[in-house]
């Protein structure tokens, strides 16, 4: 699951992808060349602590989440049209993109408004997703003209992306048309879900008056977050209770990025290993056995399943058996969010 963070210069996205994944500062840009600046970031989970306490562990994995930031792009806010080329560029290959908006004052770029970066940054997806839609639409075109006939649905599902946008629609609008085995290989940008993340000052943690469309949204103080990614857990208890930060960004953030790519974890324990897994909502039993291993897909027989809400009340899994929490699931059932599964499997 990897999510690029873009934004206009000066928005603070850099400010906010450190706060995500712990860093301080740019990264450095070799030879003056563009650096995409991933970061691997463990998903914080409860339920994955107190089973870890529960069972005392070798091991505990956690759910991860990538996000990527653009780096190093020589004078990101003045060379507008450099900029947003390589920032369409390198955004093409994620799954959902985080938009950071400014809300805070600039001496350079004065007053901020969220509204108008948001459009501007929209629009910008739209235009590039149009040339590519309007470019195969060409193709397919001439290649008409000169007696190739069409195969399947392509060229007419082309047509309705073209309408969508030049309505100044994005393709996130319309899920169905863009899941469409025939578009499978275009990455239009304006497709990708979008979580927009408005960037505060230290002062303000509130939500301004913004018109966002389809996109959703989350309030950020970018460099107090940035700080507070920095301290040790206890100094940064204190520091969240003398800013009045309930959940810090990461967790916001995260928990953002899952629901907005539909995804949901389940649980396996063991005295080797309590992990979490990554799965898209609604997996049926026998796929999310593949996630754990292609040979527990194969020979799949039964998933042996307790709600973790369910296991937590009754204290441990031999009570919770004891009480009918446990129960047996067939290949078809769907995974549900925080399911602790043993998977019966035979090869």
């Amino acid at each position: 699951m990897k999510l690029g963070i873009t934004g206009l210069g000066r928005a603070g996205k850099t400010t906010v992808f450190n706060a995500l994944t712990t860093r301080s500062g740019e990264s450095a840009s070799p030879g003056g060349q563009v650096v995409a600046a991933l970061g691997v970031v463990p998903v914080p989970d409860r339920r994955l602590d107190w089973l870890s306490a529960l069972y005392h562990p070798r091991k505990t994995t956690h759910a991860q989440v990538t996000y990527m930031d653009l780096q190093g792009v020589p004078g990101m806010a003045d060379n507008k049209r450099e900029y947003m080329s390589l920032l369409l560029t390198h955004m093409r290959p994620m799954d959902a993109l985080i938009l950071v908006v400014r809300n805070f004052a600039d001496p350079a770029l004065g007053p901020p408004d969220p509204d108008r970066d948001f459009r501007e940054l929209e629009d910008e997806f739209l235009i590039a997703d149009l040339a590519s839609v309007e470019k195969r639409i060409e193709k397919l075109d001439a290649e008409l003209k000169r007696g190739k006939k069409p195969t399947g649905a392509e060229k007419e599902l082309l047509d309705k992306c073209n309408e969508i946008l030049n309505a100044g629609h994005p393709l996130r609008t319309s899920p169905q048309l863009v899941n469409a085995p025939e578009l499978r290989g275009y990455t239009f940008l304006s497709a990708k879900p979008l979580l927009v993340i408005v960037n505060n000052s230290d002062e303000d943690d509130s939500m301004p008056p913004v018109s966002l469309g389809s996109a959703e949204a989350a309030v950020v103080r970018g460099k107090l977050e940035m700080e507070l990614a920095q301290l040790s857990s206890e100094e940064a208890e204190s520091f969240m209770q003398d800013f009045g930060i309930v959940e810090s960004a990461l967790d916001r953030v995260i928990k953002s990025s899952f629901a907005l790519l539909e995804q949901i974890t389940f649980l396996t324990v063991g005295e080797d290993e309590v992990r979490a897994w990554t799965i898209a909502k609604a997996t049926p039993a026998i796929e999310a056995a593949g996630a754990v291993h292609s040979d527990m897909q194969r020979g799949f027989i039964r998933a042996e399943v307790v709600a973790y809400e369910d296991l937590k009340k009754a204290a441990d899994y031999a009570a919770a058996r004891k009480r009918g929490m446990v129960r047996l699931e067939g290949k078809n059932y769907p995974v549900q969010d925080g399911d602790v599964i043993n998977f019966r499997f035979n090869i």
